[in-house]
């Protein structure tokens, strides 16, 4: 009985060694974009972004007053980011609580496509792991 207790043992302290080593990014994380205040004009979204480590299936919310001409969420590229423009073609959010999942790795952008706003600093670039 004493053998098969230590070898009980020495198979659990296996286990939890073996689950110690798996990265701690298995599961995917959740970000409230702007903490509480969320996707707002007056944020410095570069300084919210700096230090975290998206990676892919995480998800971004964006918490915001969502009535006509408040605020929206706008999935662009590269070029439409640093020009604040958006494509015809461009993936928009108006829910007011719009989650966002990041399926591929590389740069994700996103502005406010309400005019003004994102040359007012609503926009938001990451780069997904």
């Amino acid at each position: 009985m004493a053998s098969s207790a230590i070898t009980l043992l020495a198979a659990l302290a296996a286990v939890v060694a073996v689950t110690a080593l798996l990265p701690a990014s298995a599961s995917a994380a959740s970000y409230t974009v702007g903490d509480s205040s969320g996707w707002d004009l007056g944020i410095d979204y570069g300084a919210w972004a700096d230090g975290k480590k998206f990676r892919v299936g995480d998800t971004l919310e964006f918490l915001y007053s969502s009535g006509e001409g408040d605020h929206d969420v706008v999935v662009v590229d590269e070029r439409s980011f640093a020009s604040c423009s958006v494509p015809g073609n461009a993936p928009t959010f108006t829910s007011g609580d719009d989650k966002l999942s990041l399926t591929k790795a590389g740069k994700w952008f996103f502005i406010c496509g309400v005019e003004g706003h994102c040359q007012g600093g609503m926009k938001l670039a990451v780069n997904v792991h």
